[in-house]
């Protein structure tokens, strides 16, 4: 009998540079004008183990509001001590590098860690990125809505601490493996998404350029 984690890791072997799950916590919704303010990074490698995790709190700046801190509950007491996005930014590129990017909604982590890359001078090397809830409609799930609770609870995926980056790649991660083992099921082709591209790299540049005169650069 093939168990879910195996069909998970046999639809992983199509990808041999493996995956990299990333959820982020931000000061607000608009990667130009706000900041990231915690970031987590769970390496899956191409057979579908697990390969690695890290995580770390980003210091956004000297009088950032933190946002809603209602939602992601870090206030910027706790923020004080943590290491600004350029001082982290090699090392998330390097946990990034020649991984197909995943997130929940990865069209927003993606933009997020992208910009705030593009302001540190440090380049990311990834093609494509596979969004786990775009992954659930394809897979035509039937759940009410597909956040990433709704899903996890599908899949039956323990959530312990929901906006916390930490604990979002977690359950991203096993959401993911189980809609590998689903595509693989059905035969489906993954939707995966260019998000790289050179002409993606200038759009991202021409409206950070032009947010600063929307908005004091932060």
């Amino acid at each position: 009998m093939t168990t879910t984690d195996s069909r998970g890791r046999s639809e992983a072997r199509r990808h041999r540079q493996g995956y990299a799950v990333l959820d982020v916590e931000t000061t607000g919704l608009d990667p130009y004008r706000d900041r990231v303010i915690q970031v987590a990074i769970r390496q899956i490698a191409a057979d579908g183990t697990a390969e690695s995790e890290w995580e770390t709190l980003v210091n956004p700046g000297a009088g950032v509001d933190p946002g809603p801190v209602e939602v992601h509950g870090l206030t910027s007491a706790d923020l004080a001590g943590a290491p600004a996005f350029r001082d982290v930014a090699a090392t998330i590129a390097q946990r990034l590098a020649g991984r197909v990017f995943v997130a929940h909604n990865a069209p927003f982590d993606w933009t997020f860690v992208a910009v705030e890359s593009d302001r540190a001078g440090v380049r990311l090397e990834v093609l494509e990125w596979l969004c786990t809830m775009r992954f659930a409609k394809a897979l035509a799930l039937e759940v009410p809505d597909k956040s990433l609770a709704t899903i996890a609870a599908y899949y039956a995926v323990e959530q312990l601490k929901a906006h916390d980056a930490g604990d979002d790649t977690r359950v991203a991660a096993e959401i993911l493996l189980r809609e590998l083992a689903d595509a693989d099921r059905a035969g489906l082709a993954l939707p995966l998404v260019e998000c790289n591209t050179s002409r993606q790299r200038l759009k991202r540049t021409l409206r950070r350029w032009f947010s600063r005169f929307r908005q004091p650069y932060r």
